[in-house]
């Protein structure tokens, strides 16, 4: 398999969590051979379960192609299918992504001659609505994301569980006593802002809330997404998503973000829906909106892995893979994820 990573030394590793960020990491160092342990308690609420789990290469209100999308999105779209056999399950989840044009103002730039040639490697663009004229409140067209789609990290994450548990190396502990020899490395979400080794690392974490909802009668083959995401999951069945608050970090679902998500599914959509279900996560964003990845300047023993925010399904793989190349054989992290980059901010706190 392409990532197995030869190691020129084993040591001993503890991952404390088993979300998306510390799932990844574990995998990748067992597959480089070395030893590990990994601390989670499934009674700690995790973002990851709640996480929608979309994957798309074109983000932002200006629609521009994201961050490192030419090798991210290659990469993942490796990963998770080799991976689904490995854990014998099935949670990947490709499919288009449609993105309508906001405003006459935003069709018309992408009418131009301004819009980079290798953004087409990622989308397709129509100036009419004409496949969605029954489903979308728009006349305008869009943008149509080829490698995109989600990832059903409730089942990912459940299906990994067992596959550490079948090789022992899961410890399921509220508490985490480190062992002065080993690796550690935090991959906590937004709890790493309150570990005292990087409460100094700028974190922004950011609530969200989801619904499912129903709408009967619509089979919908793609993501819709603008300001607002509707992602098909069974028959009748779709997530809507997501808030953003940034002012109360809980796990409870609220009537404010109940009624947003309403409010934005009926600016978007013209079917009629009803809400089935509702939940709460909190996103381990970053002020700079970038991973953090990398060992504490001066305990060179403990590391992190963090700070993926709503992107973590295409970051984790790649950047996991990168963080264990860099420790076991020393390859150099990228300075745009590696915690290097705050040292004034250690030094000062």
């Amino acid at each position: 398999m392409k990532e197995v990573i030869e190691p020129k030394l084993i040591r001993n590793y503890n991952i404390v969590g088993q979300g998306l960020a510390g799932s990844v990491l574990a995998y990748f160092l067992v597959k480089s051979g070395q030893n590990v342990k990994i601390f989670d308690s499934p009674d700690i609420p995790s973002s990851s379960k709640v996480a929608a789990g979309i994957y798309n290469p074109v983000t932002g209100k200006r629609l521009v192609k994201t961050w490192l999308a030419d090798k991210i999105f290659p990469f993942l779209e490796d990963f998770y299918p080799q991976l689904e056999k490995e854990l014998n399950a099935k949670f990947f989840h490709p499919m288009p992504l449609f993105h309508p044009f906001p405003e006459v103002a935003t069709q018309k730039f992408f009418k131009s001659d301004h819009v980079h040639e290798d953004f087409f490697d990622f989308c397709s663009v129509t100036f009419e609505t004409i496949n969605h004229q029954e489903i979308v409140k728009s006349s305008l067209g869009g943008i149509t994301m080829k490698h995109a789609g989600w990832v059903d990290l409730k089942v990912m994450l459940h299906a990994f569980r067992a596959y550490f548990l079948e090789r022992t190396i899961l410890i399921e502990s509220k508490v985490f006593s480190q062992i002065t020899e080993d690796t550690t490395i935090f991959c906590e979400g937004f709890n790493g802002k309150f570990n005292p080794h990087f409460s100094y690392l700028p974190f922004n974490p950011v609530k969200g809330e989801i619904v499912d909802i129903e709408i009967q009668n619509l089979d919908l083959q793609e993501i819709i997404n603008q300001g607002v995401f509707v992602i098909p999951l069974d028959k009748n069945k779709f997530r809507l998503g997501a808030t953003y608050k940034w002012d109360v970090l809980d796990f409870i679902p609220t009537e404010e973000g109940k009624n947003i998500l309403i409010e934005k599914y009926q600016k978007l959509m013209k079917p009629q829906m009803r809400i089935l279900s509702q939940q709460a996560g909190v996103r381990p964003a970053t002020k700079d909106r970038r991973p953090f990845l990398g060992m504490h300047p001066e305990i060179e023993n403990i590391g992190i892995f963090n700070g993926l925010g709503s992107k973590g399904v295409s970051l984790a793989p790649f950047f996991a893979k990168q963080f264990v190349e860099f420790l076991v054989n020393g390859k150099e992290l990228y300075p745009e994820v590696n915690i290097n980059r705050f040292a004034s901010l250690y030094l000062g706190h």
